[in-house]
């Protein structure tokens, strides 16, 4: 909660504790979401892209070739799930990557 939802909370009346902000980089994994997010991890250097311009690059996707090297190499409950889970989130990332022109 900023501090402008804080006082207008305030002006109503209403008191809301606010929580000890975490630190920027913090965030909680849900422990069903735990080893997407380590395999993710694993795999953030196995991006493809390419030159589309002087000083643009075009975000392809993963290295599906290397992400299957991170998810043989690792003890993994579910490699076949993880590989679902990684291309749902490789196609959330490659949105905001194109969105954001990045």
């Amino acid at each position: 909660m900023d501090d402008d939802l804080a006082a207008q909370f305030a002006r109503m009346g209403v008191t809301v504790e606010r929580p000890e902000a975490a630190a920027p980089d913090a965030f909680e994994v849900m422990r069903a979401n735990a080893e997407a997010i380590e395999a993710w991890l694993g795999c953030e250097t196995q991006w493809r892209c390419i030159s589309a311009a002087p000083g643009s690059i075009l975000w392809l996707g993963l290295d599906y070739g290397a992400v299957d090297v991170v998810l043989r190499r690792g003890k993994w409950t579910d490699p076949d799930q993880l590989m679902t889970d990684l291309q749902v989130m490789e196609g959330a990332a490659l949105d905001v990557m194109h969105r954001d022109g990045k």
